[in-house]
């Protein structure tokens, strides 16, 4: 491949790279850049000098790509503006269709148009609780909202959904109850949204349930039904992106419509032209993902030059179908669904592929899971062992499913028997296809779970597969020096990439301690990194039916971008879902390590690299059942740890009546760094315990959405009458603490703000 084949490819790239500088490029530095560009190009080829004009306009489109990547302002009138949190009456109509997830949940995206009488704009994401009333896309409704502003847990090393709400165009989301919403007129949804429900239906009514979900997975893309260990099977089997529609899905629709126009002799462009249509109208109902408009894109542009009789090049049209994606939608470019659709497509494209039926389906699948891998290993943290072969059997399978499905969905709209017909012949392929993704997942080391690595991996790991691939593609004209310094070169590249992704995996513990308390909402998740280099978990967030699981969503990559694939101890301070709900998946993904109880840690504490980590006077359970439900939080651990002159108190959910216990006691409770007990509430950090105490920083682990009305004004002003400095993951994100056992530093990971405390006097902060 030359760039005069595919000249597209360098404005894409520079375009792209405008996009990804934005938020680093002033405005009036932009529009320069730009400016002068335009006109340096503009002198070269009036000038004679076309060859000499590239690159000022490349640095053009790197300009105009900063500028299109830029965040807009919100609008005077933008929802965004009214005081958050807030309880509004709220007019809009719905712009999706809705999601639901559970029989009493569902998600709605609104174009707002009015909130307590008054006209606003924007886009706000709705979670409905209860029983949600039928709505489809396109109507208008009212309710009663709370308001806040879109954000997610912000801690290092996970997905940040507020920024992904923010890419998506919502920065407000908001709470319901299902009977407090009305629809405002009938429901005129529009054609692919008919088209869609109408297909969930056919299949819902012909298919068991988990089939029914697999096919709807294969089909429109939609994983909402699909049942938890099977998502979780496509996963360890590395073939999870045969569940999201993608240039396969577009391709096969292409194909049959093509092969289906030439049966019944119709010519080839009127057979492109009939592909086109399918095609856009397939596009239109499954939604506009990135994968999906990706392979629409490419697919219209090859069609379209059969139709005008032009030799099509694969990697222009990857090229065209970025830069009009990015044209439109430029958050896109940090979607993990768009950059594995085109480094997918991009590494079979450009990889050398061997000739035969076994060896090229191989070829392809090695190809695209090693275009992959850095993006995989970026945003989740896997790397597939089995993908490369589990795709052999799993794609046939996908791949006959999907042409028979929609062969299926296509009856139902004309006869239910044929349909059911269809249907049944369908079935038995679906069996198979999770017999074999069973038997992949179930192989040991099917996927490995390792960091994210630095930009600088990233950088080595492209240029060592770019120069594998010139290298291959050239070397029969090149000469043998040349030929062996270029491979050379990119296995030296290849081994720095491994070796500086590998560093969180094999660095030397430093003698500090870590103590960070995460942001998982409304719950708590306290990870310590022991000045001997190993982790404990205390607590794990929230988890369990119909919540989000802060094990698997905040807590595991977290401790996967430290660096740590085993825990050394974990502890549930108490049973409440806030707190011991995430740790089910933590032991799933990390083993299942030492665990600290009342009984063992009241035997002796637990203790590494000269931290010790004790517990603090247990309180004996009331004997009536009555009693114990009311006193639950007050039966948590509390738990003491100890560096240095560093000491931390880890209060739990502990209420009044135990914190009276404990100063009455006498117990140990004086401590630079206070967990505040039971995420302030009010009847909790009581002035009496709080002496007892004496905190220089207390840290807050609360959610921002919360309807406990945590932190209580009170105890954060008693918190503050104690001379604490208080932390709040709800504002501050993740709080990590750090110390030396002299000094102690708080980061504010939200704000990236860092603040050094002296413990000893003699040492200078």
């Amino acid at each position: 491949m030359t760039l005069a084949k595919a000249p597209l490819v360098p404005p894409a790239l520079a375009f792209g790279a405008g996009i990804a500088l934005a938020p680093l490029v002033p405005g009036a530095l932009a529009w320069a850049a730009w400016l002068a560009a335009l006109v340096a190009t503009a002198a070269l080829l009036a000038g004679g000098r076309p060859a000499w004009a590239a690159a000022p306009f490349l640095v053009g489109v790197v300009a105009v790509g900063a500028l299109r990547g830029a965040e807009p302002p919100l609008a005077p009138d933008h929802v965004g503006r009214l005081a958050l949190p807030r309880a509004a009456r709220v007019e809009g109509r719905v712009v999706a269709e809705p999601v639901r997830w559970a029989a009493d949940r569902a998600r709605l995206l609104l174009e707002v148009e009015r909130a307590d009488g008054r006209a606003v704009s924007g886009r706000v994401q709705v979670t409905v609780y209860g029983e949600v009333p039928e709505l489809a896309q396109g109507q208008r409704v009212a309710g009663d909202l709370t308001l806040h502003p879109a954000q997610g847990p912000r801690n290092p090393g996970t997905f940040d959904y507020g920024a992904h709400l923010a890419r998506e165009g919502v920065r407000v989301v908001a709470t319901a109850r299902g009977e407090r919403l009305e629809a405002l007129d009938a429901p005129r949804p529009p054609w692919p949204a008919r088209v869609r429900r109408a297909s969930r239906d056919a299949l819902g009514r012909a298919l068991p349930p988990a089939s029914a979900a697999l096919l709807g997975g294969l089909l429109l893309g939609d994983r909402t039904a699909l049942p938890r260990d099977l998502d979780d099977a496509f996963r360890r089997a590395g073939v999870y992106h045969i569940l999201a529609v993608s240039g396969f899905n577009v391709a096969l629709v292409a194909a049959s419509v093509w092969a289906l126009c030439r049966l019944a002799r119709a010519g080839r462009r009127a057979s492109a032209c009939s592909a086109i249509a399918v095609v856009t109208g397939f596009a239109a109902v499954v939604g506009p993902e990135p994968s999906v408009l990706r392979a629409v894109v490419m697919a219209v542009l090859v069609l379209s030059a059969l139709v005008l009789e032009r030799e099509a090049s694969v990697v222009n049209s990857l090229a065209l179908a970025a830069l009009a994606i990015l044209a439109v939608r430029p958050g896109d470019l940090l979607d993990p669904g768009f950059q594995l659709s085109f480094a997918a497509t991009a590494g079979i494209v450009l990889a050398p592929l061997p000739r035969g039926l076994v060896a090229g389906a191989l070829g392809v699948s090695a190809a695209a899971q090693l275009a992959v891998l850095p993006i995989a290993l970026t945003h989740f943290n896997q790397l597939s062992t089995i993908g490369v072969l589990a795709n052999l059997g799993v794609v046939p399978l996908a791949g006959a499913a999907t042409i028979g499905g929609l062969a299926a969905v296509g009856l139902a709209f004309a006869s239910e028997a044929l349909a059911a017909v269809a249907f049944d012949a369908v079935w038995p392929v679906l069996l198979a296809l999770r017999g074999v993704v069973a038997l992949a997942a179930a192989v040991p080391g099917a996927v490995l779970h390792l960091p994210a690595p630095p930009w600088s991996a990233l950088a080595c790991y492209a240029a060592a597969l770019l120069l594998g691939v010139a290298w291959w593609r050239r070397a029969p004209a090149e000469g043998a020096r040349r030929g062996r310094a270029a491979p050379a070169a990119a296995l030296g590249l290849l081994a720095a990439s491994v070796a500086i992704a590998a560093w969180p995996l094999v660095r030397p513990p430093d003698g500090r301690l870590r103590v960070t308390v995460l942001d998982v909402g409304q719950g708590d998740a306290i990870v310590v990194e022991t000045p001997d280099g190993r982790a404990v978990l205390i607590d794990a967030g929230g988890g369990g039916p119909g919540r989000l699981d802060a094990g698997e969503r905040v807590v595991a990559p977290f401790l996967w971008n430290r660096g740590y694939l085993r825990l050394a101890a974990t502890a549930v301070t108490h049973l409440d879902a806030d707190h011991a709900g995430g740790m089910p998946t933590v032991h799933r993904l990390f083993g299942v390590p030492a665990r600290l109880t009342v009984d063992g840690l009241a035997r002796a504490p637990f203790a590494a690299g000269g931290a010790v980590l004790s517990l603090v006077r247990p309180r004996q359970a009331p004997a009536d059942a009555a009693a114990r439900g009311r006193a639950a939080n007050d039966e948590a651990m509390v738990l003491r740890l100890e560096y240095g002159l560093a000491a931390f108190l880890l209060a739990s959910d502990i209420e009044a009546a135990r914190e009276a216990d404990l100063v009455a006691a006498g117990a140990p409770l004086a401590a630079t760094v206070l967990k505040v007990p039971h995420h302030g509430a009010r009847g909790s950090s009581t002035a009496p315990f709080l002496a007892a105490v004496g905190p220089s920083v207390a840290v807050v682990s609360v959610g921002p959405r919360n309807t406990y009305g945590h932190p209580s004004p009170g105890a954060l002003a008693r918190l503050a009458a104690a001379g604490a400095s208080v932390y709040r993951t709800d504002q501050d994100g993740a709080v990590l603490l750090e110390t030396d056992g002299r000094a102690l530093s708080v980061t504010r990971w939200a704000a990236r703000a860092r603040a050094r405390l002296c413990l000893d006097p003699e040492t200078t902060c």
